[in-house]
């Protein structure tokens, strides 16, 4: 995949991810999103595939959550605003908004997942410039750990980047 690849090697030249790799990330993120989304049908994406229970809504809401926590410290970063509290980050924590989102409608986790997916894009591609993403922010998760904000970006698409390739392992879909 295009984007395991980018960051493969940005990491072997030890070079951050510039704007343009971020989207290139992001774009290929939402390609296989749709792919995922159409090739799965809706009983199989709300079955467990995990051995701790997790189905394919799960892990969408799941990351949904993790790049709404990195959304909002980058719009705050943004304009200047003060930044939102940390977001409890612990497998507890994870496993507490599993069931929480056990309400949500499966067509209501793959519009949150879009949506929160959307408003990180333009993000990066109105605001973060190739310099910009150069600057360092507070984590979501720590109060102790500042990112430069492209390695922010970088790492919520390579957390989706992990849950697809679970997600396709799981139901054989070819890449």
């Amino acid at each position: 995949m295009k984007c395991i690849e980018t960051r493969r090697k940005n990491l072997a030249m030890q070079r951050h991810p510039t704007q343009q790799d971020l989207l290139d990330e992001l774009h290929d993120d939402h390609a296989l999103f749709q792919k995922l989304i159409g090739q799965i049908n809706d009983e199989e994406q709300q079955q467990a595939i995990t051995p701790e229970g997790w189905s394919a809504k799960d892990l969408l809401a799941h990351m949904s959550h993790v790049k709404a926590a990195v959304h909002k410290v980058l719009v705050a970063y943004i304009h200047d605003q003060p930044l939102p509290p940390v977001t409890p980050s612990s497998d507890e924590a994870f496993e507490e908004a599993r069931l929480m989102d056990k309400e949500m409608t499966l067509p209501a986790v793959r519009n949150y997942w879009e949506e929160t997916h959307i408003h990180v894009t333009h993000l990066v591609a109105d605001d973060l410039d190739d310099k910009k993403l150069l600057e360092e922010v507070r984590s979501p998760w720590s109060e102790d750990t500042e990112e430069l904000l492209c390695t922010l970006v970088d790492s919520v698409c390579a957390h989706d980047a992990k849950h697809f390739e679970l997600i396709e392992q799981y139901f054989e879909i070819a890449k």
